[in-house]
């Protein structure tokens, strides 16, 4: 978000925000659908607040490998 924003924009991307989690938010939930949903939020909070649901590259999951401890 830029320094110009005004408190409504900033109250939108927090609304925003705080959507794409609660539908998120679901049981049937994987972690994959639970970390693409806290990037979007992420991005709607920093000011890319674009609808990139198009982009199907999962470069910014985070995937675990055996030597995860859990």
């Amino acid at each position: 978000m830029a320094n110009g924003d005004t408190k409504a924009d900033l109250q939108d991307a927090i609304d925003q925000a705080v959507q794409v989690l609660s539908d998120a938010y679901t049981p049937e939930s994987s972690r994959e659908d639970l970390a693409a949903a806290v990037g979007d939020a992420l991005d709607a909070l920093s000011g890319d607040g674009g609808d990139d649901d198009d982009d199907d590259d999962d470069s910014d999951v985070v995937s675990n490998t055996a030597d995860d401890a859990y």
